[in-house]
């Protein structure tokens, strides 16, 4: 089993190129073809300005929004010179809020969509990933700033509540849970009346064996106050080179305002991410 269609998605040319790099090596070690979208946005808000002038603004900004689309797609296929693998290159540039929407419609057909990890110096990240997660409705890896994309063996460490956010992200990593050494499932203080009680984490072990995964269980008392706080401790103390979970259990809302495991590890992790819902 492994990814067909990978994804990443570019709005601005640094020196963090560790998306795309990631994107092109998961796609070369698992002969994938490999979308590149170049997505430059006009943020003009209309109704702010004086008559005649919100015209003459959104023609200014849309222009110089073309620009750095042109300029991003000259990086791009002098950066993809000599790359053997099968790529396309889908440049546009698009009206703020037209932006989910746009993603919905390109990302929907992908198996999986690399991006830099966010909350760090791209600040469109998160609505990249947002609109990945709720409107296209795909996966994604994420890949903080120093890091590759992870490599075959090894560990992976996997979330788990029992929870379909949870079981999602598993059925999206398969492929690299395949490829890994061991996936360690973490339940960190699971209920006493769940359903699982007398045997947390088994029928997920169960699933992982049947597809060629070997796993761990591994139940953790909940000793911190954040459970990403446990989940970034569980990995070192393994050496995983990747955390698996599921994204968005409470609502976005909840999440930017209060926090909560996703918003945190997004925030915290220094290892690649894969999250779906």
């Amino acid at each position: 089993m492994s990814y067909k269609i990978i994804a990443t998605i570019l709005t601005e040319t640094d020196d963090a190129t560790e998306g795309l790099d990631a994107a092109i090596a998961l796609a070369d070690r698992m002969n994938a073809h490999l979308d590149i979208y170049v997505v430059t946005i006009s943020h003009t808000e209309t109704n702010n300005y004086l008559m005649g002038a919100e015209a003459l603004m959104i023609a200014e900004q849309t222009r110089d929004a073309m620009d750095q689309r042109d300029k991003l797609v000259t990086w791009v296929n002098t950066r993809m010179r000599g790359e053997v693998l099968r790529w396309v290159l889908q440049p546009a540039t698009v009206q703020g809020p037209a932006l989910s929407a746009y993603l919905a419609r390109k990302l929907r057909f992908s198996d999986l969509v690399v991006l830099p990890r966010p909350y760090q110096d791209n600040p469109e990240a998160a609505h990249l990933v947002e609109a990945c997660l709720f409107n296209a409705e795909r996966p994604v890896l994420m890949i903080p700033k120093g890091c590759k994309a992870p490599e075959a063996g090894g560990h992976v460490l996997m979330g788990w509540n029992d929870g379909a956010e949870a079981l999602a992200a598993a059925r999206a990593a398969l492929p690299l849970l395949q490829q890994a050494e061991v996936a360690d499932i973490c339940i960190i203080d699971p209920p006493n009346h769940a359903a699982e009680r007398s045997d947390p984490g088994g029928a997920m072990a169960q699933y992982l064996m049947r597809h060629g995964t070997k796993s761990e269980v591994a139940v953790l008392a909940k000793t911190e106050p954040h459970v990403s706080d446990i989940l970034l401790r569980r990995a070192k103390e393994v050496g995983a080179k990747m955390i698996v979970s599921g994204a968005y259990g409470h609502s976005r809302l909840r999440e930017a305002v209060f926090g909560g495991a996703t918003r945190n590890l997004l925030e915290q992790a220094d290892l690649p991410i894969l999250m779906s819902r």
